[in-house]
């Protein structure tokens, strides 16, 4: 069978049609294998001064710190507390830990409050101000190198508060401390955790060695100056009143504990626990974390910490109820929002006795009215 093309073509229709053809051909292949390599230009941008004038490095230094080493050291008595700061860049106040504790040994107190040392070889004493009792000038240590850093250690010291016990006094200091490097208060529970128990003389002494970044400075500051000893307790704005509540006849009043506004025991036989209402602020997370850190366990993730919260009820509001133990040693805490604040209402002590008090405990906590 024979089609034909409704349009025939005539002999110049097809020489048209071929020259058309070869001429896309030839298009084609001068795109696809002959086009010109596209050329990779170089060229220099100016360097913005402004971003590397004095004033841009200590705007940028005062709103993002670097993160320093902290060595303090308290000394409290019972008329006075004495206190020995080192802060810096990490590695260079890691490198003279050995030399301050060796200066340590040298320290003495007398009975009427009286400081006396022995200075190593290479370091100074720089005259008393109004901020410090003494500035002593770190010299090179013997292993230093020509490019290390100058330090100084700051001395101060202020009266003993009779109303608060020493280890009262001592965590206060150090929370101080911690505040400097933005770090989340500790309890006295944790003395023996966070910090070191040393001799000075014939003194106890607490040393700690910290690592955390410093807080912004305001704009303006030159470096951070040192606080008065006045200024080494520092009073709460306003003193929280204590929260009305409902205690189990088998509990009784328990002795004043930092920072809490209730305060209760239970025990029974050898085994002793303790009842606190604590307001507070802080990060959940490093506060749960931090009693963890008491019974010797290990830190939460965020992820785990939403699995381990327990919804209860505390007086008209809502609170997250975390357990945790070992050891013979159990932790009931529960964390309540209240605006600006938190509420920390803690039960520890003896395992067995805090999980036989814990119906108590939620009944107790039914009974808080916090607001």
């Amino acid at each position: 069978m024979v089609y034909q093309s409704r349009f025939p073509l005539s002999s110049d229709s097809f020489f048209t049609s071929g020259i058309i053809a070869g001429s896309i051909c030839l298009s084609c292949l001068f795109l696809c294998g002959c086009e010109k390599a596209e050329q990779i230009s170089t060229y220099s941008v100016p360097r913005h001064d402004s971003l590397q004038t004095a004033e841009f490095l200590e705007s940028n230094q005062r709103a993002h710190p670097k993160p320093e080493r902290m060595i303090g050291i308290v000394i409290p008595r019972k008329t006075a507390l004495w206190f020995f700061k080192l802060q810096g860049n990490i590695e260079a106040v890691a490198a003279r830990e050995n030399d301050v504790r060796d200066f340590l040994k040298s320290v003495r107190i007398t009975g009427d409050d009286k400081i006396e040392w022995k200075l190593p070889e290479n370091w100074k004493q720089m005259p008393a101000s109004d901020m410090r009792y003494a500035t002593l000038l770190l010299g090179k240590s013997d292993s230093g190198t020509s490019e290390q850093p100058s330090l100084e250690m700051s001395v101060t010291t202020f009266p003993a508060r009779p109303d608060l016990t020493i280890a009262d006094q001592v965590v206060l200091n150090i929370n101080r401390w911690r505040g400097q490097l933005s770090l989340p208060p500790i309890g006295e529970e944790d003395l023996e955790s966070q910090s070191e128990k040393l001799a000075v003389g014939d003194d106890a002494a607490w040393w700690l060695n910290i690592i955390g970044r410093p807080k912004p400075k305001p704009a303006g500051m030159g470096p951070r100056p040192q606080a008065a000893p006045k200024a080494e307790v520092r009073e709460p704005a306003s003193e929280p009143k204590p929260p009305a509540c409902n205690k189990p006849a088998e509990w009784t009043e328990g002795p004043p504990a930092m920072f809490a506004v209730v305060s209760f025991q239970v025990a029974d036989g050898d085994a002793k626990a303790a009842i606190t209402v604590t307001p507070a602020r802080g990060n959940r997370l490093e506060n749960v974390n931090r009693w963890r850190g008491q019974l010797g366990l290990g830190p939460l993730t965020e992820n785990e910490l939403v699995a381990t919260a327990k919804k209860v009820d505390v007086g008209t509001q809502s609170g997250d109820l975390y357990k945790m133990s070992a050891d013979g040693r159990s932790i009931f805490g529960v964390i309540v929002d209240d605006r600006d604040q938190s509420w920390f209402v803690k039960m520890t002590g003896d395992a067995t006795l805090v999980e036989r008090e814990g119906s108590r405990f939620e009944t107790f906590l039914k009974s808080l009215q916090l607001n």
